[in-house]
């Protein structure tokens, strides 16, 4: 049988998990195993493959390898409260006491009610001679469970100890434990504490990580950065959390001057975590982000030396006799596969660039392939998604030597980070993917769009501001499954204008809260005796941010004496097929102020949706009135607070005016897709800055 599944359907991992959970049901690990690797081999980062492995060494009693598969596999699901609980199992179970703590204390903070994590805590502190604290936890156990027989048991061997003893700590007890978790543990529960949302309580674990191990950078790194929340609670603690960043960068910055001699391999730091939530800041981040950059470079530069040997780099000798005349042109990202900066910038340069000029190779630096990925492999003169590590990475693009790397995106991914504060081309280049100035004095210049930058955007960036034509990309439309769906099924009125707001929680800025106030008090007026529109926000994959934003918005509501419910929805994530047929159902979509959606835009206007967009400051927030330029539709474009108000309510009364709409986008749309002058327009840029380059070194 498990010959015939990989013979058959070599790559379809939800057959193969399907198989592998049968076998692990019946208790077949080492079968299990085989199959939880085969998917692996082909997708690393597949989280239940990762965990169950995992889980798999648990059973068989390899506690070490278990905690390395489990810790990797929160890595790729920081949520998921099964694998925390069992990595808490997994040193409980070796005797490692504080570190099965620390765990199931993290699981209690993301889900407070569980009885299984309460138990094992409270089993962990028995064990540990903290009769006192164990009392507490099994008592909030049997509060939540009181028909467990074995919770009760042990909150009476607890309370009988406490009652004979006074001391907290049993003769039997492993002293060392007591003094708590290592500093790795720490770091580890610390990032699915951020990831989660729980910034105070990670920056705990991380202070107390730096006090056991204080040449600890990795926690030095992300303790600096946690002031960078994911979503914010008030507007106050969005001006809070740049201070408290510029604050931590001068002081990670002195403390490297001084020691980073001293730490092992401090280029891995470098990208754990990343000011990646700076961008939805409504400010100019340039100052700050040059700061962090010059300190990554910093870091990055106690990298040894690379070799040039060909073989290091698996192909790179025989790609060295390409003629000399085409530009060798190297484009590294994670997102080579069905990804939205693949769809919006990387792939229509992929298959537009001439092959005539530029010799194209690819590095996939996240081997998490799919069918895109396939799909493009012959097109290019080679796909590199070999490597493992950052030194290989490092030998492979240099092995290329080649005369442009250019990056689609910097700031979402901890490899990208580390090779880009690099200098591995003569001429380096960044694009919109991340819509922010990376800071990094090894990037040369930043390619964007004439419709997506204001006046003056240069003083915006670290990086030289190149203004490609219209928005600088060749972008083909999506063609998803028409799909029925039914409003109701998602508690959405068949009667009313839905006005979809489908931006991730950490795009809406408690600054602009009121907005969408005001807009639900324009809807709320009588026409004909009823309201007239719903806005209609998306649950994101983190149950804590949705939370966040909804209970801030609820709270932002009541002040205004607004009934929530009444003018608000919050639905789950949609699948594309499902998503396309509500935007046709809808009446607009109304964009995020001061950081657009481009890919959320365009989605809606292949929809003929109409689009309401605000014309921010920046470049992250011209995306979508980019798009409406394109289509000269300035009717659907606000550049204040006050005119979004009033046209999302106009667009939400007037369904003569929304028709008319639909009608125009209908008829122009075919504008935004398929810009072959923003194709021409970057290979002559790149030419330009290769010659450039080659003359100021003497070469070529």
């Amino acid at each position: 049988m498990t010959s015939a599944v990989l013979r058959t359907r070599p790559v379809d991992t939800s057959a193969l998990m399907a198989y592998g959970g049968q076998l692990h049901a019946e208790t077949r690990l080492d079968e299990a195993a085989v199959i939880y690797r085969q998917i692996l081999a082909h997708d690393p980062a597949h989280f239940d493959a990762t965990h169950l492995l995992g889980v798999i060494a648990l059973q068989q009693g390899r506690y070490s390898l278990a905690q390395q598969l489990i810790a990797r596999a929160l890595v790729i699901s920081p949520r998921d409260h099964a694998a925390m609980a069992n990595l808490g199992v997994s040193y409980l179970s070796e005797g490692r006491l504080s570190s099965a703590c620390e765990w199931f204390r993290v699981a209690l903070i993301l889900q407070p009610d569980s009885t299984t994590a309460l138990l094992n805590l409270g089993t962990a502190l028995q064990r540990l001679g903290d009769h006192g604290e164990a009392a507490k936890i099994l008592e909030r156990a049997s509060d939540a469970d009181p028909d467990s027989d074995e919770i009760h048991s042990r909150l009476a061997q607890s309370l009988l100890a406490i009652g004979e003893r006074q001391t907290a700590e049993s003769p039997g007890a492993p002293h060392a434990e007591t003094l708590g978790a290592p500093p790795q543990v720490l770091c580890q529960s610390a990032f699915v504490l951020l990831a989660n949302g729980y910034c105070d309580e990670a920056c705990d674990r991380l202070r107390r990580a730096i006090e056991a191990e204080p040449f600890n950078l990795v926690a030095r790194w992300v303790l600096a950065l946690a002031p960078l929340r994911m979503v914010y609670e008030d507007a106050l603690q969005v001006t809070e959390s740049r201070e408290a960043f510029s604050s931590s960068l001068n002081e990670i910055d002195t403390w490297c001057a001084r020691h980073l001699t001293e730490v092992k391999e401090p280029h891995l730091a470098l990208g754990v975590l990343q000011p990646f939530t700076l961008a939805y800041h409504p400010f100019n981040n340039r100052d700050l982000l040059i700061r962090y950059g010059r300190l990554c470079a910093r870091v990055m530069a106690t990298m040894h030396a690379v070799t040039d040997d060909p073989a290091a780099a698996g192909t790179g000798g025989r790609t060295n006799s390409l003629p000399p005349d085409r530009i060798r042109l190297g484009i590294a990202s994670p997102h080579i596969k069905e990804h939205s900066v693949w769809h919006a910038i990387t792939k229509g340069w992929v298959h537009q660039l001439d092959r005539n000029k530029f010799d194209l190779f690819l590095f996939q630096l996240n081997p998490d392939a799919d069918d895109e990925t396939r799909r493009v492999r012959d097109l290019v003169t080679e796909l590199e998604d070999g490597p493992r590590n950052l030194a290989d990475w490092v030998h492979a693009i240099e092995a290329r030597k080649l005369d442009v790397l250019l990056y689609p995106s910097i700031g979402m991914d901890p490899l990208t980070q580390q090779l880009a504060a690099l200098r591995l081309a003569p001429v380096q280049a960044v694009a919109w993917g991340h819509p922010e100035t990376t800071g990094f004095p090894t990037m040369d210049i930043y390619l964007s769009g004439e419709l997506l930058e204001p006046e003056r955007a240069e003083l915006h960036y670290s990086e030289r501001l190149i203004r490609l034509p219209n928005f600088g990309v060749y972008v083909e439309p999506l063609d998803p499954q028409h799909t029925a769906l039914d409003l109701t099924s998602l508690d959405l009125p068949v009667d009313e204008p839905l006005l979809l707001c489908p931006g991730t929680p950490f795009k809406y800025s408690p600054l602009f809260d009121d907005v969408w106030v005001s807009i639900a008090k324009g809807l709320k007026k009588p026409l004909f005796g009823k309201r007239r529109g719903l806005l209609v926000f998306f649950r994101s994959h983190l149950a804590n941010m949705d939370r966040v934003l909804e209970a801030r918005l609820r709270t932002a509501f009541e002040r205004a004496d607004l009934n929530f419910d009444a003018s608000v929805r919050f639905i789950p994530h949609l699948d594309r097929g499902r998503y396309f047929a509500l935007m046709r159902q809808s009446a607009c979509l109304v964009d995020t102020l001061e950081f657009s959606g481009f890919n959320t835009a365009i989605q809606a206007l292949q929809c003929d949706l109409p689009v309401l967009a605000y014309e921010g400051q920046f470049m992250r927030g011209r995306l979508a009135s980019a798009l409406l330029r394109r289509l000269d539709l300035p009717t659907l474009i606000a550049r204040t607070q006050r005119e979004f108000v009033d046209k999302a309510v106009e667009l939400a009364r007037d369904a003569t005016k929304r028709r008319s709409l639909r009608s125009a986008i209908g008829q122009r749309r075919e504008l935004l897709f398929r810009d072959s002058t923003a194709v021409r327009a970057l290979e002559d840029v790149l030419s330009h800055e290769v010659s450039r380059a080659r003359a100021c070194t003497g070469s070529g």
